[in-house]
């Protein structure tokens, strides 16, 4: 696979370092890491996910404690303590 190029889907993709970038056709980016073995966000990739879609300004810090919280529920799985975090296993 090429380390970048565009999916059968029209999704664009940049592979970098231990990670990936992928764009929509409408500029929707979304960034992630492989973090040991999981596709994983921190709180700084939700920020830039959202910066210019939303009238939200969360701050990095009330992210990563929303992260927090929200894998206490079983929301999101912490792959590292207080930085690391992937969508759970369904």
């Amino acid at each position: 696979m090429p380390r970048e190029g565009t999916s059968s889907t029209g999704i664009e993709y940049s592979v970098h370092g231990a990670g990936c970038r992928m764009t929509d056709q409408h500029g929707q980016e979304v960034d992630v890491d492989l973090v040991d073995g999981a596709e994983a966000f921190d709180a700084w990739r939700i920020t830039r996910f959202l910066d210019g879609k939303s009238g939200a300004r969360p701050s990095v810090e009330e992210l990563r404690t929303a992260c927090v919280h929200l894998s206490e529920l079983g929301e999101l799985r912490e792959i590292r303590a207080g930085r690391w975090y992937a969508l759970p296993d369904h």
